[in-house]
């Protein structure tokens, strides 16, 4: 089978591998689709660390190359384990896996998809829980405004979220681009903070206040000051982006200070049995997808063949500001 492979600092390529074996716990999927979620891979596609001293590829795992990438998968159950019940051979799943022809997972990591959930949106769905996670993160309440900073995918998810449960919505970028997906996403205001009179027309929206509750979804510490702007006082932001470098300002003196914010992070689902665990928080978000309340259609800007996967790393590490969503098709 074809897997693809980051052999170095922005070198990625595909390799010819043995099938794997399926695991007594576990399935085989083969795959239709994979997504790109585009923070995680592009970083990791320019060998970027997630600690000063270099030495974690993602929390409690070694960076060492070669690597695969990625974590989103749909494709058909082609072998079950003899310790598995609850799937069979031709099950449609999604999966957390790396981009591959054929990946071997443990079965309480896959979900079995219904009819009703098309491939193209159950591939999306690691990178939807993302802004799912940091909006409830923020804790938003009824009758309350959010804004969010930065439309990548985990952006844009979280603004799709906020719509989904009746929140108005500002979504904030420095791409025209991407602020005319989040007009198709539904925002209520679609803004660039290069525009002269931004928070105005933000607080504006917001009968004369700020947000509620800022989601940070842009890996930039422009983005962080740019968030406190169009804050409200006594407002949440969420750091849902993974951040790093160190700022050239002092991210808790003003207006962080003088707006007394909270300055909140996003990472994960709750622990299994938690309130939003994994399992109820994709149970949901396959709710509001199946009843079109959660659209995401306009996030999917490119479909691309599995073969174009390393000149598509090469594009969004150049950032093309007109490539969001990226759904890569195995057949």
């Amino acid at each position: 089978m074809r897997r693809l492979i980051v052999t170095g600092p922005r070198r990625a390529e595909f390799e010819d591998v043995t099938d794997p074996e399926c695991p007594p716990d576990g399935i085989l999927v083969r795959a239709r689709l994979t997504a790109i979620s585009v923070g995680t891979e592009i970083r990791v596609f320019r060998a970027q660390a997630v600690d000063e001293a270099g030495q974690f590829m993602h929390e409690r795992i070694p960076f060492v190359l070669p690597t695969e990438n990625g974590y989103s998968m749909v494709g058909d159950v082609v072998a079950v384990g003899k310790e598995v019940a609850d799937f069979n051979v031709g099950d449609r799943v999604f999966t957390p896996s790396a981009h591959k022809e054929i990946d071997a997972v443990n079965s309480q990591l896959a979900i079995k998809l219904p009819e009703s959930i098309s491939d193209e949106q159950a591939v999306l769905l690691n990178i939807l829980e993302v802004g799912h996670i940091s909006l409830r993160r923020g804790n938003p309440a009824p009758g309350e405004n959010v804004a969010v900073v930065g439309q990548g995918v985990i952006g844009l998810a979280a603004l799709a979220y906020g719509r989904a449960f009746g929140f108005r919505t500002v979504a904030i970028d420095i791409s025209d681009e991407r602020l005319e997906v989040s007009r198709q996403m539904g925002a209520d205001l679609a803004v660039s903070p290069k525009q002269d009179g931004y928070v105005d027309r933000v607080q504006k929206l917001f009968d004369g206040a700020g947000a509620d509750l800022v989601i940070e979804a842009a890996s930039r510490w422009d983005a962080i000051q740019t968030s406190m702007d169009v804050a409200a006082d006594d407002a949440r932001i969420v750091v849902a982006a993974r951040h790093t470098d160190s700022p050239e300002f002092n991210p808790v003196g003003h207006p962080y200070l003088g707006k007394k914010l909270t300055l909140l992070t996003s990472y994960g689902y709750a622990a299994p049995g938690q309130r939003w665990d994994r399992h109820r928080s994709i149970g949901l978000t396959l709710e509001l997808l199946k009843s079109g309340r959660l659209d995401i259609q306009p996030m999917i800007t490119h479909r691309i063949k599995a073969a174009s996967l390393p000149d598509m790393y090469r594009r969004l590490d150049e950032g093309e500001p007109s490539v969001v969503g990226v759904v890569v098709q195995w057949d």
